[in-house]
């Protein structure tokens, strides 16, 4: 693991999470000075909104430090003031009526530290999202880092198109969902004793949801029209059971200022060169939170508004792409002479399934890895989304 000097939990709207920054990393530990981070976003999805407050980390804890017991309100430029509580720590959450969510309503954040210390944002105004226009794709081939080496996937792309009075600047963030499969059913396996039963296919089928790591924005500043084509989505290779059997993913189009597009896109210059966002920590990159009698002490994160538009694609039938294969699941003949492997429980089911033996030209035991029969070991539930 690369070290870690501050971690920033950024989530801004998402459990997002979303592309990697260059640490900021003091000349010595001594010069460690924990600053404030807001992760705050106020949307048009619903009434109930979260405020996020903590401090960076140094590298010998390396954990969320959460920044508790503050005053935390919202304003909005008509007068309004919503007070947030601290459900648990660190985490403020407090309720705006929808009414007063509409486009062009401004509101701004401001909190207040036990000690006194008095932080606020500047005005951000809502702006409406337009509808998501087209999302398409490509079967398109991408380099490894061995420039021998491609793997063929799905490229996807967005067109986006709005109404000329609308604003220009727009983030992106991607949520994708797929099926996969365990390779066979159980039916024999051991747990304490064996056990053999009708073959049983309930972590079978599972499903798996990830937020898409990449930070993506959109401006037409400039534009003769506020249209975009061919903006250049995720890539999804085959070296998985994404596209295998069924694929979605979806959009969430957020409409934002100008000031929130350049705060992250200076999070995308500082990150391009590394991956995921919060995998790491952050660099010094301003955001637009104050102390109000030090407004140069510098406050990392960002607080906005916006209204969310989203949308919803599958994908179920890829003609003539070459899908993953897990050869990891290929049965191999079980030594049941040093029976049993092991006496742990925790380890217990241990799966087999009848494999027929070349050399003894006889039905034996085989044995695979337990993913090859309980599906929710590559992750996911076998719960099905309502949307599936």
């Amino acid at each position: 693991m690369r070290p870690k000097l501050f971690i920033l939990l950024f989530l801004i709207g998402v459990s997002i999470q979303q592309s990697c920054i260059e640490p900021y990393i003091p000349e010595n530990q001594n010069d460690f000075v924990p600053k404030i981070v807001v992760d705050g976003l106020i949307t048009d999805e619903k009434e109930e909104q979260t405020i996020k407050l903590s401090y960076t980390s140094n590298i010998d804890t390396l954990a969320f430090e959460p920044l508790s017991g503050c005053f935390v309100e919202v304003f909005d430029d008509v007068g309004n003031s919503y007070s947030f509580w601290e459900i648990y720590p660190g985490n403020y959450v407090g309720s705006i009526p929808s009414v007063n969510l509409i486009p062009n309503r401004s509101f701004k954040l401001h909190f207040i530290l036990n000690n006194g210390e008095e932080y606020e944002s500047d005005f951000q105004k809502l702006h409406s999202s337009p509808t998501v226009d087209l999302i398409h794709y490509e079967i398109d081939n991408k380099e490894t880092s061995d420039p021998e080496i491609s793997h063929p996937g799905v490229q996807f792309y967005y067109d986006f198109k709005a109404p000329e009075d609308y604003e220009r600047y727009y983030r992106l963030v991607v949520e994708e969902t797929w099926e996969h499969h365990a390779t066979y059913p159980i039916s024999i396996f051991y747990s304490g004793g064996f056990q053999k039963i009708k073959p049983d296919s309930s972590l079978f089928f599972c499903y798996q949801s990830n937020t898409i790591n990449d930070i993506f924005l959109i401006s037409t500043s400039g534009f003769v029209k506020n249209e975009f084509k061919n903006y250049q989505l995720h890539f999804v290779d085959n070296q998985t059971q994404r596209l295998s059997h069924k694929y979605s993913f979806r959009i969430k189009q957020y409409s934002i200022s100008k000031e929130a597009y350049e705060f992250w896109l200076n999070l995308e210059k500082n990150n391009q060169q590394n991956g995921g966002l919060f995998e790491t920590q952050p660099a010094i990159v301003a955001g637009n939170i104050k102390q109000i009698n030090f407004p140069e002490k510098q406050v990392l994160g960002f607080f906005g508004v916006s209204s969310v538009s989203e949308k919803r694609i599958f994908i179920t039938d890829l003609q003539d792409f070459p899908f993953f294969h897990d050869y990891n699941c290929i049965a191999s003949k079980a030594n049941i002479d040093f029976w049993p492997y092991t006496t742990d429980p925790s380890e217990w089911p241990i799966y087999f399934l009848n494999l027929f033996d070349s050399e003894s030209g006889t039905t034996v035991l085989g044995i695979a890895p337990p993913e090859c029969f309980d599906c929710t070991k590559s992750g996911g539930t076998t719960h099905k989304p309502y949307y599936w």
